[in-house]
């Protein structure tokens, strides 16, 4: 088996919510290209993946830099926060959009077989 590629993603922070159901995830929204502003350019952040959170547009101050383990059970909030985290001060870059990078890895892929 091989791993892909790790897909680096450059965008802002949002807490996204939808009315059916009514949930709300913390995701990444992509800034540039084709899939900007666009649910194709919107992405959850998920277990394992590597997220890099800036102060502002100027990308000098990293304030958050880490692997995403979500907890879940016993947060104050249903949709959880990042373990080790402060669960005001994670959901607080979300609302306030800060800039950031996904570093989303992929899932492992089996190599076809030679003929």
């Amino acid at each position: 088996m091989s791993e892909q590629k790790p897909v680096v993603l450059q965008g802002t922070l949002e807490a996204f919510w939808e009315k059916a159901p009514i949930d709300t995830t913390w995701a990444l929204q992509e800034d540039h290209g084709p899939r900007a502003h666009s649910y194709e350019g919107l992405h959850q952040l998920n277990k394992g993946d590597f997220l890099r959170v800036f102060n502002d547009a100027s990308k000098k101050k990293v304030i958050f830099e880490g692997k995403i383990d979500i907890i879940r059970r016993g947060s104050p909030f249903k949709w959880g926060h990042q373990k080790g985290q402060d669960p005001k001060t994670w959901s607080r870059m979300f609302y306030d959009a800060k800039p950031a990078e996904l570093i989303v890895h992929m899932p492992r892929v089996r190599k076809p077989k030679a003929p």
